[in-house]
């Protein structure tokens, strides 16, 4: 098992506790919604690796059936059809298009969950916010996040810049008005830590210096903020901004490492 495997096997077995204390939170469903993402997950990975006659990494292929299963709504066990298709759309368009894991250029849940809220806006609207929220799931999450860093299992500099930027932001401008979000509301109400520490994470659709990470994470966590305060669909504000950043991480690594052989270049002359 190489270090990319092992990484994958500690954020499966942190999804797995989340899970525990999902289901603890809200029944039964939510075995449902995972039973039924697990099974389109595997069905698409290993047929993938069937046609590109790659050797199967089952590290692989239970991340995103994990996450999703998190962050969709816990009553959309009525529309367990939607779980299928909205993983499959992510999965398919997202990294197996591109060649697989950590080939992919955009987050996989993050689109699955934006096609079913395009395709089925009045549906999607119309229920919870997911199920990555309340006290006893942020806990554990960040717990979990600090059991992931140790274990180098994700980046503490994108995850410390993104909660940095996204709770600093709340905290100044509740510090102006008290009217303005309370910081406790964001970290206990929205899914943004469990985001936070699973999906800016991602290291394949993220940038790859640490000084980009910083800014990657910092510039999430600002769009986390700004959609949140300024959009209707306030609530799905850490999807949008997953998306927004993963066109941002190439630009980020180009005009980083645009700028370090400039310096070097420099130093060079002198």
């Amino acid at each position: 098992m190489d270090t990319n495997q092992k990484r994958r096997l500690i954020v499966i077995i942190s999804l797995l506790i989340l899970l525990g204390v999902s289901t603890y939170q809200h029944g039964p469903n939510m075995l449902l919604i995972t039973l039924v993402s697990v099974i389109t997950s595997l069905v698409l990975e290993l047929l993938a690796a069937w046609l590109r006659k790659e050797k199967l990494d089952f590290t692989a292929y239970f991340i995103s059936p994990l996450i999703v299963t998190l962050i969709l709504p816990h009553t959309i066990t009525s529309h367990l059809w939607m779980v299928a298709l909205g993983l499959s759309f992510g999965l398919f368009f997202a990294k197996l298009l591109f060649g697989g894991q950590d080939k992919n250029v955009f987050n996989a849940e993050s689109l699955g969950f934006l096609f079913l809220l395009l395709s089925f806006p009045i549906y999607i609207l119309n229920q919870k916010t997911g199920n990555a929220m309340g006290e006893i799931f942020v806990y554990t999450c960040l717990a979990m996040a600090l059991l992931l860093m140790l274990f180098k299992a994700i980046s503490p500099y994108t995850l410390i810049s993104y909660f940095v930027s996204l709770l600093g932001m709340y905290g100044l401008f509740y510090l102006i008005n008290a009217t303005n979000p309370n910081p406790l509301d964001i970290i206990f109400q929205t899914n943004f830590i469990f985001v936070g520490v699973f999906m800016v994470t991602e290291p394949s659709t993220g940038a790859k210096k640490n000084t980009g990470k910083i800014i990657h994470g910092f510039l999430l966590g600002l769009m986390v903020w700004l959609i949140n305060t300024q959009s209707s669909n306030r609530e799905f504000a850490a999807i949008y901004a997953i998306m927004l950043g993963n066109t941002l991480s190439p630009l980020i690594d180009y005009l980083l490492a645009s700028y370090l052989t400039k310096t070097e270049i420099q130093e060079i002359t002198l």
